[in-house]
């Protein structure tokens, strides 16, 4: 496999760079205000895992590294056997063909069907 566009893979390496910002990012602390009914509002909202908020930028990061592939154009050279044929329409010119029990004769009827068959006139 081949790529008609292989910098575009060279951005790949920017990948780890940006998920490595993005959790650098999620360890900073968080700066809270506090309002006296939160706790009462803790219990009843119901607690989302830890893991579903880093969805989003996993999907992105996916989705990036996916386009910048899709943007690289892979490509496959496959061999493909080339299969040619010849028809040749071959018209016996021989005496017989002279025979008249097909108007006008044999030779011009056949010739006439190849040519509403599509053949060389």
């Amino acid at each position: 496999m081949s790529f008609a566009a292989p910098l575009f893979l060279l951005a790949l390496l920017a990948l780890p760079l940006l998920a490595f910002a993005y959790l650098r990012g999620q360890r900073r602390p968080q700066y809270l205000v506090r309002f006296p009914g939160v706790a009462t509002l803790q219990g009843l909202v119901a607690a989302t895992p830890a893991w579903r908020r880093h969805v989003p930028a996993a999907l992105l990061l996916l989705s990036l590294a996916a386009l910048l592939l899709a943007l690289a154009r892979p490509e496959r050279t496959v061999a493909v056997a080339v299969d040619q044929a010849r028809v040749m329409l071959v018209t016996d010119a021989s005496g017989s063909m002279r025979a008249v029990d097909v108007s006008p004769d044999r030779l011009r009827a056949s010739q006439g069907a190849a040519r509403r068959a599509g053949g060389p006139g």
